[in-house]
């Protein structure tokens, strides 16, 4: 009973972001892909930035004791919206990447909301890391549905493009390894959509790709110290590719798409810290973004 607890809090610790010496992580891409927002500690407390796509013009948007996490861009990528926990609740705040003070938009009785492509409804996580409980709400947090029992882990939830599906880390069975799962927004027709060879390791952080086809995914290797993966999933065969693939041990973590789907960003520590790099989407043409 033991091994299999020590086994959950490491599944768990590598299923949450990315904290510690970061030069950049979690990046996400705006609408019109020219901006890329990202968490950093580089001035000693984690906060948001923001940077050209190209690597110029780094901004940081804000100065904050709490460690933000959940970012993603608005619709019309003129905000960036990220939260911040308290207690077992979450405030929910955007920011203009122009630098404007953070506006809050809402409070929430679960951890890292996350707003649906309309900006009408959120997904938050309630409940224990191994009992977690997917609740939808209002942006005003009315009209609250549980989506999952808790009977299981239910992390890193992401909408679909068209708002009618979530993506999200989970599992079958309690001693199984980390899989994706997509749903519909409204609790139904869950099912498994990764399966990755035990070798390679668990797959998480599920991300969309624009057209809804595709899933960009980590896996980290459970054979390999400090050794990850990004991989390709078609979301309707299940037919996935590692990309970039290495046999040294760092990570390639934490992706987010281009909005043209021929690009990823995401973060990795192959320099010997966190920063955020972009490759195309069939592995190639890697470049380091951030702490160059």
């Amino acid at each position: 009973m033991r091994a299999f607890l020590l086994l959950l809090l490491l599944q768990a610790s590598q299923a949450l972001p990315a904290h510690g010496v970061a030069g950049g992580a979690q990046p996400v891409v705006s609408p019109r892909g020219d901006l890329l927002a990202f968490l950093s500690d580089r001035d000693g407390m984690e906060d948001v930035y923001v940077v050209s796509t190209r690597g110029h013009g780094e901004k940081r948007l804000t100065h904050t004791p709490e460690k933000e996490t959940g970012l993603q861009w608005s619709a019309d990528g003129k905000r960036i919206l990220f939260s911040v926990t308290v207690g077992d609740g979450s405030r929910l705040f955007e920011v203009d990447p122009g630098g404007a003070a953070p506006h809050e938009l809402g409070r929430f009785p679960g951890r890292t909301p996350m707003l649906s492509p309309d900006g009408k409804r959120v997904v938050f996580m309630a409940g224990t890391w191994t009992a977690t409980r997917l609740t939808v709400s209002g942006l005003d947090g009315g009209e609250a549905r549980e989506i999952t029992d808790g009977s299981s882990i239910a992390w890193n939830v992401h909408w679909s493009p068209e708002g009618q599906r979530l993506a999200f880390t989970g599992r079958n069975d309690p001693s199984a390894e980390l899989a994706v799962f997509v749903m519909g927004a409204d609790g139904t027709e869950r099912r498994q959509v990764t399966r990755v060879p035990p070798q390679e390791g668990g797959a998480q952080w599920p991300v969309w790709s624009p057209d809804g086809r595709l899933l960009a995914v980590q896996v980290n290797s459970r054979t390999t110290k400090g050794s990850a993966h990004l991989w390709i999933v078609d979301v309707a065969s299940g037919a996935a590719k590692k990309l970039a693939p290495h046999a040294a041990a760092y990570l390639d973590e934490t992706p987010a798409w281009f909005p043209d789907g021929k690009r990823l960003a995401f973060q990795s520590d192959r320099t010997g810290r966190l920063e955020v790099w972009t490759m195309r989407a069939d592995g190639t043409g890697e470049r380091q973004l951030t702490g160059r």
